[in-house]
C-alpha cells in the first residue's frame, strides 16, 4: 500500500497535541519537525493544548512529573536531575512554574531555571548565601521577558547596646543583568506568608489578611511597577479556623479558588470569569460545589496543597497525613479516587505546571552551569 503524505498543517496539528517527552524523541525524524521547536506560534499551539500535571520532589531527591489522563490513570515519570548541586534538607529546597519554566531554588546555593523536557538548565549562584526566595515573575511592560525574582535577607538591627531585633529586607534579583537591589518601602504584613504566591501574567498572588476590615483578600506583586497591592476580595466568606482555602491558576491566566469547609466537608471551587486584568476588578463565578466527599479534611497539611480542575474534575495533590502517603486524589460528581504516589515520607515540595517548549532565554543560558 503506497504511503500518503499529511499536508503539513494537518501534521503540523498532530503534533501539537503530543506530550513534550514525545515531541523530544520525534525531532530527530526529519529538520522540518525540529524547527518547530524554534517556532514561537508551534510552542504557543503546543502550550494551549497542554494538560496540567504536577511536578514532585521527594525526601530522597528524586524528582517526578505527575500527570492525569481523563480516565483517571496517573503517569509517573522520574525526571533527570540536570543541577550543579544537592540540597542538603529537604527544606533548602522550593519549586514553582513561571510561563512554562521551572525555578528551583537551593537555599544557599542558588537558584536554577529549568525545562526537564528540553534539559536545560541555567544556574544562578547565590553570592549573598542568606538570600530567601519568595517567587518569580517578569516585567510585562516589556517586549523581552526579563525574569525577576523576589526574595528577602534576614538582618538584624541594634536597638540599644546589648539588644538587636531581627528584621528582613525585601529584594530583587533580575535575571538577565544579574543584579540585585533592595525594596525598603513594603511592611512586613504585606509579604506573602503561607503557602508560595502563584506566578501568573508575570506577577504574583497570594491569600491575605487585613487587620482593619477583618477580611481575606488576594493581594499581588507587581514587577513591572515592583510594588505591592490589593487585587480583590475573596467571593465567599473565610474562616481559617473552620476551613481550608488553597489560591490556584486556572486556565493559564486565571485564577481559581478552592474552600473546604471543615465541619461539613462541603467544597466550593471558584474561578475569575475572565483573564486577569490588572485595571479591572476581579469577577467570580462558582465553579463547582461538591456538598460531601471522601476528601480527608485539609487543615494544616504540612507540604502544602496543589489542585486544578480539568474536564469538570477536581484534581488534588497532597499529603495523607495519617499514613505518610503522598496521594493524588480525583473528585467528580459522585466519583472519587484516591492514587497513592510515594509512601514513608515526611516533607516533599511539589508546584503545578504546564509542560512544554518554551526554552531557558538566551541571555540566562548562555551564562548558566550546564
Amino acid at each position: 500500500m503506497a504511503s500518503v503524505k499529511l499536508p503539513w498543517d494537518v501534521e503540523e496539528e498532530i503534533l501539537s497535541r503530543l506530550p513534550p517527552r514525545s515531541l523530544v524523541r520525534f525531532r530527530t525524524v526529519c529538520k522540518q519537525w525540529n524547527g518547530l521547536f524554534n517556532d514561537k506560534r508551534f510552542v504557543n499551539n503546543h502550550l494551549a493544548c497542554a494538560r496540567p500535571q504536577f511536578i514532585f520532589l521527594t525526601e530522597s531527591k528524586k524528582m517526578y512529573s505527575i500527570e492525569i489522563d481523563p480516565r483517571g490513570t496517573i503517569g509517573l515519570q522520574e525526571l533527570p536531575y540536570d543541577f550543579p548541586c544537592q540540597p542538603t534538607e529537604m527544606e533548602d529546597t522550593t519549586i514553582t512554574a513561571c510561563d512554562g519554566l521551572l525555578f528551583r531554588n537551593f537555599f544557599r546555593h542558588g537558584i536554577a531555571v529549568w525545562n526537564p523536557w528540553l534539559r536545560q538548565v541555567a544556574w544562578f549562584d547565590y553570592k549573598k548565601k542568606r538570600f530567601k526566595f519568595v517567587g518569580v515573575g517578569y516585567d510585562s511592560s516589556r517586549p523581552e521577558m526579563g525574569y525577576k525574582i523576589l526574595g528577602y535577607f534576614f538582618r538584624y538591627r541594634r536597638v540599644r547596646p546589648g539588644l538587636e531585633v531581627g528584621y528582613k529586607r525585601l529584594a530583587i534579583y533580575e535575571c538577565s543583568s544579574r543584579t540585585l537591589r533592595y525594596i525598603d518601602d513594603a511592611p512586613y504584613e504585606q509579604w506573602p506568608s503561607r503557602d508560595p504566591p502563584l506566578s501568573v501574567n508575570g506577577n504574583l498572588y497570594w491569600l491575605s489578611f487585613n487587620g482593619e476590615t477583618r477580611e481575606f483578600y488576594i493581594r499581588i506583586f507587581d514587577f513591572s511597577k515592583e510594588i505591592f497591592k490589593p487585587f480583590c476580595l475573596l467571593p465567599c466568606p473565610v474562616d481559617f479556623d473552620r476551613s481550608e482555602v488553597v489560591l490556584s491558576v486556572f486556565k493559564e491566566d486565571r485564577l481559581s479558588l478552592f474552600r473546604q469547609c471543615f465541619e461539613t466537608g462541603k467544597i466550593e471551587i471558584w474561578e475569575t470569569k475572565t483573564n486577569i486584568d490588572r485595571e479591572e476588578d476581579a469577577v467570580w463565578i462558582n465553579l463547582m460545589t461538591l456538598p460531601t466527599t471522601n476528601l480527608p479534611k485539609l487543615v494544616y497539611k504540612i507540604c502544602g496543597i496543589r489542585y486544578f480542575i480539568f474536564d469538570k474534575t477536581l484534581i488534588m495533590c497532597c499529603a495523607d497525613g495519617e499514613n505518610k502517603v503522598a496521594c493524588v486524589y480525583m473528585v467528580r460528581g459522585d466519583m472519587f479516587k484516591k492514587i497513592q504516589i510515594h509512601s514513608g515520607i515526611a516533607m516533599f515540595s511539589h508546584c503545578l505546571y504546564l509542560p512544554c517548549l518554551v526554552s531557558v532565554p538566551y541571555h540566562i543560558a548562555s551564562s548558566s552551569l550546564l
